[in-house]
């Protein structure tokens, strides 16, 4: 390869001396744009195309495939650059507006693959992840003529931020607190705090312009942090934003004292009416007016006659003969006046006439407390019985309650009598509420049901079972607690069935059952904890530190320089939509390695080292001795000859002679399985056998197991 290419050793200079003359596309030097690595090639398998394209010429083709390199994930500043050309032996290759190839004869012949990124790219790239150590002097000194620039926009001397103001302000009522301010969808936590925090929750420190550290995350995250935070040992508290009160609408052609009368009298009727009949926060108190004739006046000019009024929460409504609904706002200065002399005495009277119709022996309710119907809870009783739920809940938003749909499990209505299959329920501000479907209707048709439209001869039952429910099932090493387990079909395979979980209150990637496990777990001969340990093994492993985490030392003693995960977004990529790994050692890189679901696992449990992890997932590439172990030649199998030659051609060759039974073909080699034979002397010629003849050897022990049997039958 080393003598099809002649590279320019002086190219550096050159194109600094003829940056104005040279074309557009083979310009390595601008002052805007900046280069950024996003592939180191070396290895044969690698550079054997992009050496091919390069020999014969096809420059613009070798630019294109160099560019399928790129994983399309954010500037790693530690490799970002004013030129391409940064090693003795580069050559510019080729260059267009987005990406630039360079070719190294050293090595035995290496490529790099640098993105073109403009120089605010690079800025707030800094800004947004901050400035790393390892940042190369190029981007270190970008980073710094920045800062000078932003001293001139906002001196030191400069007040803070409103934000931050306001930030400072509830810290210093709250000092010895973590404070989680609210902006927008996120929780923001800025100085010593957020330094404490990324180290707990593990996330990223950044900086904001005067050098300020801040942690963030999204506002809907705060169940999954909050209780790090408290198991940390540290003190939270917790800045909401607050909503703007609601400016009522009015007409313009009104004065100021008229709008203000008209709001005293609705406000006078509305407190006269809830003194009589309470506020009835979870149930509304209904109140019939057909047979009394109340016609009333509204502001449209209409003349309308009242069925009912509606008490909730404080708030009075009626409904119209015709069904319309109204509010106090939509009847006239003069109907309000005439209804605040009326309903407070009809209302009065219909309690009275409710009470008189109660058993005796049922103690007497207080006004807060009245029930239209035998059936419905009074206010106190729902009240008491959201409490009790909330605090059968805890933290948890929602709770799944799988016994439910079984004649146990069947509450009634009180509009109708009919039984209600409830499977969940939910903990939302000052109530709560049910989900569920009626007996003969659609099942995929959920409804939602109140506390007022359970009969309360249920409440105390519903919150059994509900404690029962989040009650853990067990509890992992991590103290985490386990709910809901159990095993459930396939709605679309019948046969197939799935393990299920949830893990303080999140739901766990169902897992598909073995076949075995599926009988055993039907008679009880394995546990749930036997369960979730084979299905979710990492979930019940210890979880590792965050020193230990980040160790990257392998084991044999070498280490990792660098180590990343993340999911391919473009969707032009190969395994999109996958997570990949990317690690260097030195000055060798390996790209796009997927990981499976078991690794991934491993990975965002933290039960392994990311040293660990990159030894199970590219061991091979890195030359690891434990990478080779688990190829083994079959054990009832006569162990064949293997053996390795090199062909003229210049590959190596593997195939195993199996004595009188035969030869299999022979597979050729990889460059990484070569230089662990032959350089690092971690793999065996035995193991190198099992991994590429396994299939070939099986198959001529079973053939000349068949041809002796059908000989002797002859």
């Amino acid at each position: 390869m080393t003598s099809e290419v002649n590279p320019s050793m002086k190219q550096e200079g050159a194109i600094r001396e003829k940056q104005k003359a040279m074309p557009e596309e083979k310009t390595a030097k601008k002052s805007e744009v900046y280069y950024s690595s996003v592939a180191y090639l070396q290895f044969e398998e690698d550079t054997q195309v992009l050496a091919n394209l390069h020999k014969k010429g096809h420059i613009n083709k070798l630019l294109k495939e160099a560019a399928n390199y790129d994983q399309g994930d954010v500037i790693e500043l530690d490799k970002t650059f004013k030129s391409p050309l940064k090693n003795k032996g580069d050559d510019l290759v080729k260059e267009d507006k987005s990406y630039a190839v360079v070719y190294n004869n050293s090595v035995g012949g290496t490529y790099e693959v640098y993105r073109k990124v403009n120089e605010q790219n690079v800025k707030e790239n800094i800004e947004r992840y901050g400035l790393p150590d390892n940042a190369t002097q190029d981007v270190k000194d970008l980073a710094r003529v920045a800062e000078k620039q932003q001293h001139k926009v906002y001196p030191a001397e400069e007040a803070p931020s409103p934000l931050l103001k306001q930030y400072d302000s509830m810290k210093a009522k709250h000092p010895d607190a973590m404070l989680l301010f609210r902006s927008g969808d996120f929780y923001m936590i800025y100085r010593d705090d957020a330094v404490k925090a990324s180290k707990v929750l593990n996330l990223s420190l950044t900086q904001k312009a005067k050098g300020i550290d801040t942690v963030s995350f999204p506002h809907h995250a705060l169940d999954t942090y909050l209780p790090k935070l408290i198991r940390a040992g540290e003190r939270v508290a917790i800045c909401d934003q607050l909503e703007m009160p609601r400016k009522e609408k009015v007409e313009q052609t009104k004065s100021d004292k008229d709008l203000t009368d008209a709001k005293e009298l609705r406000d006078q009727l509305a407190n006269r009416i809830v003194e009589t009949v309470g506020k009835n926060n979870h149930h509304a108190f209904m109140l019939p007016l057909s047979d009394k004739a109340v016609n009333v006046e509204t502001t449209k000019g209409e003349s309308v006659e009242l069925a009912k009024m509606q008490v909730l929460r404080g708030r009075v409504t009626f409904t119209d003969t015709d069904g319309n609904k109204l509010q106090l706002r939509d009847l006239k200065p003069d109907a309000i006046q005439q209804l605040t002399e009326k309903l407070p005495t009809i209302t009065k009277d219909h309690i009275d006439g409710l009470r008189a119709k109660e058993p005796l022996s049922q103690p007497a309710q207080q006004s807060a407390s009245v029930s239209t119907s035998p059936h419905t809870a009074t206010t106190d009783q729902q009240q008491k019985f959201i409490d009790d739920i909330k605090a059968a809940m805890g933290s948890s938003k929602m709770v799944v309650l799988p016994d439910f749909g079984t004649k146990k499990g069947v509450v009634a209505g009180t509009d109708e009598d009919k039984g209600i299959s409830l499977n969940r329920v939910y903990a939302w501000n000052d109530n709560v509420s049910f989900a569920g479907s009626v007996t003969g209707d659609d099942a995929n048709k959920r409804k939602y049901y109140h506390p007022e439209n359970i009969r309360p001869e249920f409440y105390d039952y519903l919150i059994s079972e509900v404690k029962r429910a989040v009650a853990p099932q067990l509890i992992t090493e991590n103290g985490q607690k386990v709910t809901s387990a159990n095993m459930f079909e396939s709605p679309k395979h019948e046969g197939k069935y799935f393990f299920y979980a949830r893990l303080d209150g999140v739901g766990l990637h169902p897992k598909a059952v073995k076949e075995a496990d599926v009988e055993a777990f039907m008679k009880q001969d394995i546990s749930v904890t036997d369960m979730f340990a084979k299905y979710y093994p990492t979930k019940m492993a210890k979880q590792l530190s965050k020193e230990d985490f980040d160790n990257t030392k392998l084991s044999d003693g070498r280490e990792l320089t660098s180590f990343r995960v993340y999911k391919q977004r473009n969707e032009d990529k190969p395994h999109f939509g996958e997570y990949l790994l990317y690690a260097e050692m030195g000055d060798k890189r390996f790209h796009a390695t997927p990981l499976t679901h078991e690794q991934l696992d491993m990975y965002f449990d933290r039960t392994q080292s990311k040293g660990q992890l990159a030894e199970k997932v590219i061991g091979e590439q890195l030359h690891l001795k434990s990478a080779y172990e688990k190829y083994k030649l079959p054990e009832n199998i006569p162990t064949p000859e293997v053996r390795v030659r090199k062909v003229p051609e210049g590959s190596w060759l593997i195939s195993a002679s199996m004595g009188d039974k035969g030869q299999t073909p022979e597979r050729k080699l990889s460059n990484n399985d070569l230089y662990s034979l032959f350089n690092a002397k971690t793999a065996t010629k035995e193991q190198l056998g099992a991994k590429y003849l396994m299939e070939d050897i099986k198959e001529i022990a079973h053939s000349q197991s068949v041809s002796r049997t059908q000989g002797l039958k002859r």
